[in-house]
């Protein structure tokens, strides 16, 4: 009997995408990676490369009005129109708070500031076994290819500024209730992971069981070989005004809001925004 993998995930995702001209490489191994681990058959069905900043959320209006019609339901084109406000509304906040200022006559002036464009820089790949009893039976069943990102202050800020737009997900919990974990007593702000996954392998798929991605994790990891899957012209790019290299990855190119409710196969888009859109 083949093993699949049917976790069903929940509610909306909000994502970060990478320039679709610079992921090729990185589709083609993901692709590599389903193939090996039972394809179709066995769950693993395509999916695009992101990094999740909010899983399992919800939508709301946050303006005194009831955007469901108060039953809970939505339609296609109201979730379109809300996932679209409200990812506008992170996306001005984002824009607003990494522009440069400049005095001109004595008055402000906001200037976009280039050296501010959000990228996702890998920095290692990691095994990830995530059983079903993890985290209080919430474990997706599955072994995890992934790689990890840099968090870098701008992916942080826009992690920030979507997590007090958006109701609490799953991860991060409620900003306002937070646990005391600290020395001092003092309530904890949920930590950001940024990762990229490649793979939800099912954690008794025979190439799971007998070490295959494991191993093949641990090598990739041992050699880089995730730098190749990012374009030369990108890695050509990264050199600062001073000769030095910068850290090497993909542009993001959308924020995203997808429904992730259901099985892999189950999830779709609601929105997709450029990052590099006017307002």
């Amino acid at each position: 009997m083949t093993s699949k993998f049917s976790f069903k995930f929940s509610g909306f995702s909000v994502w970060l995408e990478p320039d679709p001209d610079q992921s090729s490489q990185m589709i083609s191994e993901m692709e590599y990676l389903r193939t090996k681990c039972g394809g179709s058959e066995a769950g693993q069905h395509t999916f695009v490369p992101h990094c999740t900043l909010l899983y399992n959320t919800s939508l709301d209006a946050n303006d005194g009005e009831q955007a469901d019609g108060g039953d809970g339901s939505w339609d296609k084109q109201t979730k379109q129109q809300q996932g679209e406000y409200m990812l506008r509304q992170c996306l001005e906040e984002y824009h607003k708070q990494t522009a440069d200022t400049t005095c001109n006559d004595g008055q402000h002036q906001q200037q976009p500031n280039d050296d501010k464009q959000l990228k996702l820089i890998p920095t290692s790949q990691y095994y990830f076994p995530y059983p079903k009893t993890a985290d209080n039976g919430k474990g997706f069943g599955c072994c995890i290819s992934l790689l990890i990102l840099e968090t870098t202050p701008q992916l942080k800020l826009l992690h920030d500024i979507v997590r007090n737009r958006f109701p609490p997900d799953e991860r991060h919990g409620d900003t306002s209730d937070k646990d005391c974990d600290n020395s001092n007593g003092e309530a904890e702000e949920p930590r950001f992971r940024p990762h990229m996954a490649l793979i939800y392998a099912p954690e008794d798929q025979e190439n799971v069981t007998n070490g295959w991605l494991e191993k093949y994790t641990e090598q990739n990891e041992e050699e880089k070989l995730y730098e190749k899957w990012i374009p030369a012209k990108q890695k050509d790019q990264t050199i600062d005004d001073d000769g030095k290299e910068g850290a090497v990855g993909w542009h993001a190119k959308y924020l995203s809001l997808w429904s992730t409710e259901g099985t892999l196969d189950e999830w779709y888009p609601i929105f997709k925004l450029d990052l590099e859109a006017t307002l």
